[in-house]
């Protein structure tokens, strides 16, 4: 799987190859991925995991209301809070703090993973510890200002319909 991205080495293929060969436990880089294409309009490179939580819980609930199994776990406590918030039983501001404090336990760190192995480019870098988010990197801004960009989100889109049927 690694000559995919390897023979090519581009952003796309980077990129494709976290969608396509990264791991499946559960739909958050899906909604991760969609969240970093939301966000890049805004032209910071520091995204606090409060200003992330908006888009990628977003993105999650609307997958909850398509099919409710979005993990391989049986349960999942940040999935029980968008769950909750579809059912109108808690507001925004609530799943949001839920979605910093629940949400990106695993996703940050294994976004970049593609079997087993770190990708040698990097989309964002880990900042929670010393910015509270994460930093994006030059390459997010570079792969998302050409002019195919949307149909990078709309490959995202396809692949976690995919897996969340499967």
């Amino acid at each position: 799987m690694s000559e995919f991205y390897e023979i090519e080495p581009s952003l796309e293929n980077y990129w494709r190859a976290v969608i396509l060969f990264g791991r499946n436990v559960a739909s958050y880089k899906f909604a991760l991925a969609k969240s970093l294409y939301d966000l890049k309009a805004e032209g910071s490179t520091i995204i606090t995991l409060d200003q992330l939580a908006q888009p990628f819980s977003h993105h999650i609930c609307e997958h909850l209301k398509l099919v409710d199994k979005q993990a391989t776990s049986s349960s999942s406590k940040f999935l029980d809070f968008c769950r909750s918030y579809n059912a109108g039983e808690i507001d925004q501001k609530t799943l949001i703090a839920k979605t910093v404090q629940y949400g990106f336990i695993n996703v940050i760190d294994a976004f970049h993973n593609v079997h087993g192995q770190e990708l040698p480019k990097r989309f964002f870098m880990d900042g929670r510890k010393t910015h509270s988010g994460i930093i994006l990197t030059d390459e997010v801004f570079q792969l998302f200002e050409v002019q195919n960009a949307s149909d990078l989100v709309d490959e995202t889109e396809a692949r976690w319909r995919l897996v969340e049927t499967a």
